[in-house]
């Protein structure tokens, strides 16, 4: 029985690959604990929000950037070992109408932030680690479903 009430660490994270004119990556950079790392940014879905939405939302929030285009490229599963957390993270191509972020002061959790050319990016502490699609250079729109509710009768 204690597994039906044990909350369990689940958690659909949106995040976005954001280029520049010269194809740098933007990245942001967070502190855990005691641990520097970087990643794509974005955020958690939340209940009843879409993905795109969500996207929009937390790329506004947190970097004052307005999205003009999202194509879905992949989702990415993380899964801690000790059972403890377990991330998936849909993935959009996005390009934004200015390409210059300005951080939100009360985002306490972004450290840095900037552009980063791949050669760079691949030797950076990334979480989750997707240096092997960001060096695949596939950065090709994947199918992204979105349907109707359909109730039950």
């Amino acid at each position: 029985m204690e597994f039906f009430f044990k909350k369990k660490g689940l958690r659909v994270r949106v995040a976005a690959l954001i280029r520049n004119r010269k194809g740098d990556i933007l990245l942001l950079q967070q502190k855990k604990k005691d641990a520097y790392y970087w990643l794509l940014p974005g955020g958690g879905i939340e209940f009843g929000e879409s993905a795109e939405d969500a996207l929009k939302r937390e790329l506004k929030e947190e970097l004052s950037l307005d999205i003009t285009s999202a194509n879905f490229l992949f989702v990415n599963e993380s899964i801690d070992p000790k059972g403890n957390r377990h991330l998936l993270q849909l993935v959009f191509l996005a390009t934004v109408k200015k390409q210059d972020p300005a951080v939100n002061l009360k985002e306490k959790a972004i450290t840095g932030f900037g552009y980063f050319p791949l050669g760079a990016v691949l030797e950076m502490d990334i979480r989750p680690d997707i240096k092997d699609f960001l060096s695949s250079g596939k950065y090709k729109p994947a199918p992204f479903i979105r349907s109707q509710w359909v109730y039950d009768k």
